[in-house]
């Protein structure tokens, strides 16, 4: 302030008292001008002239300072004041500006500067926080979006992008995700086939194969082993214990976690496995089972063959050899001769036939034979077998008929041996005054063809394995009466061969009946 109307006032070398009456006027201030062309010296003595060489600030002025201000209470006016004093050039002469305000008027403007710095800091604090808020949602708002992103990617979700943005940096950021979402997607996809690969290559697998962890639960199955274990398909990481019923299964399958397993055979049920196990790297194991169990049963089949077929052997081998060795070393009557040559006849004959049906089952089984299908009347063949028969049916009072009509495809030859069998089986099993019926139909797409006697019947226990080879209901009967128990088996490989099915019902003591069924032939014609 004093230098501005230090300046006002020097600016035009007029009477120091108008001016300084106009200053005081304009700015509401006391002005006083002191100084001399002669100098310092001069300047002093102006000053004394105006009774304030002694003030304070013009000590201060006069002793080199700049400028220099004091506060006291005027003399004149009984107020506070606040002084100030400049050196200053006029008129190319040096003097001395001093200027008065009244200390009210200073604190009153202090006050106004204050309240206006004040109100501006506050607005300026107001408007900054709302320039950092708006800066704060435009950087927060991407990087909310980008964690919401992110949560769906770790929930699986890959579908999901993070828009671009117009600042640099969270643009930036937003394509580095993206092109991690990318990445992440690729992988897993190729993650997701191979384990699908894998998974469809172990379930093509015959073996059964378990995943397990080094803890002993299940963390992978194939179908295969899931069949054999009774495992559902939703048990991963489900401990052994809860999966398999099995005791010496369950043991195993702990125990392969521990150390590796060579083949070990276990038993479940009528099921025969061979467990292996391997150690893997990183914990856990991988368990192999193969089921054995056909191979069992054909080894056990072929056991009960060699065993049933040196039985078959034996009794008729036995009883010629016995007969032949009394006609070598005795002479026997001739009743008695007859009698022993007719019992030698009769055991070549029954090892003729059980040779003959060895034959014909070996060939049957091992896919030797093959079925010529043609149109064949079912039952002009069954009366042409019955008629190699019916010889001794007549001799035993044993009835015959056919019922029904129907042309069949089947191999002529095939289906004459399949009546064959049947006759002689229903034959041995009919006591006199029986009878035996042929009743043949069309069912559907199929000839359906039932062998009905009047017998003994069959155990119903004894029933499931009739057609089984050297399986006989009454043993000592069907020998005495020159049966190979084999004649059912050829039927059912016959009838199999030939695209049919065959089965048996019976009830003891009323008679059975086995029926066979074998496709129909489109030709249609009556029974010549």
């Amino acid at each position: 302030m004093t230098q501005h109307v230090g300046q006002r006032f020097l600016g035009d070398p007029v009477d120091r008292g108008v001016h300084a009456g106009q200053q005081h006027a304009h700015v509401g201030v006391d002005l006083e001008v002191g100084g001399d062309a002669a100098g310092a010296d001069a300047c002093e003595q102006r000053v004394d002239a105006l009774d304030a060489a002694g003030r304070a600030e013009i000590r201060g002025v006069m002793g080199g300072m700049s400028e220099a201000f004091a506060e006291r209470t005027s003399a004149t006016v009984g107020l506070p004041f606040l002084y100030g004093a400049a050196p200053a050039t006029f008129a190319g002469r040096p003097v001395v500006l001093r200027i008065a305000e009244p200390l009210r008027a200073v604190e009153t403007a202090v006050d106004r500067t204050q309240g206006a710095v004040a109100t501006a800091g506050a607005l300026g604090f107001l408007l900054a926080l709302g320039l950092i808020y708006l800066l704060a949602r435009s950087y927060a708002r991407p990087l909310v979006t980008l964690g919401d992103r992110a949560g769906a990617l770790a929930a699986g979700d890959f579908t999901r992008r993070v828009p671009r943005h117009r600042i640099q940096e969270l643009d930036d950021l937003s394509s580095a995700f993206n092109q991690l979402a990318d990445e992440l997607q690729g992988r897993l996809a190729e993650l997701g086939r191979e384990r699908d690969e894998m998974q469809a290559l172990i379930d093509s697998m015959a073996e059964g194969v378990i995943a397990l962890t080094d803890d002993a639960r299940v963390f992978r199955t194939n179908g295969a082993a899931r069949e054999l274990l009774g495992i559902p398909p939703a048990a991963n990481y489900a401990p052994v214990g809860t999966l398999v019923r099995n005791p010496d299964m369950r043991d195993l399958l702990d125990e392969a976690v521990v150390r590796p397993l060579a083949a070990r055979e276990v038993s479940i049920g009528e099921r025969h496995l061979i467990v292996s196990a391997r150690l893997l790297d990183r914990g856990g194991a991988v368990v192999t089972l193969l089921d054995v169990s056909e191979i069992r049963r054909l080894e056990q089949v072929r056991r009960d063959f060699v065993a049933n077929v040196s039985h078959e052997l034996k009794t008729p081998l036995t009883t010629i050899l016995g007969f032949a060795e009394t006609l070598l070393d005795d002479d026997p009557p001739g009743r008695l001769r007859q009698e022993f040559l007719a019992s030698i006849r009769g055991n070549t004959l029954r090892l003729q036939r059980l040779v003959d049906d060895l034959l014909d089952l070996s060939r049957l089984e091992s896919g030797g034979w093959k079925a010529a299908l043609e149109p064949v009347e079912v039952a002009d063949a069954a009366d042409a077998v019955w008629s190699d028969v019916d010889r001794r049916a007549a001799e035993r009072g044993v009835a015959f008929s056919i019922e029904g009509e129907a042309v069949a495809m089947a191999d002529e030859q095939g289906l004459h041996q399949v009546f064959q069998n049947l006759f002689e089986n229903a034959l041995r099993h009919t006591p006199s005054g029986g009878a035996i019926t042929v009743r043949i139909r069309p069912e559907g797409s199929r000839a359906l063809v039932s062998v009905v006697d009047t017998g003994s019947g069959i155990p119903s226990r004894a029933l499931p394995r009739i057609f089984e080879r050297f399986y006989r209901a009454d043993t000592s009967r069907a020998r005495a009466e020159g049966g190979t128990g084999l004649g059912l088996a050829i039927v059912r490989h016959l009838v199999d061969a030939m695209g049919g099915e065959v089965g048996a019902t019976s009830e003891l003591g009323s008679g059975t009946t086995v029926r066979f069924t074998l496709p129909l032939s489109e030709e249609k014609g009556p029974r010549a």
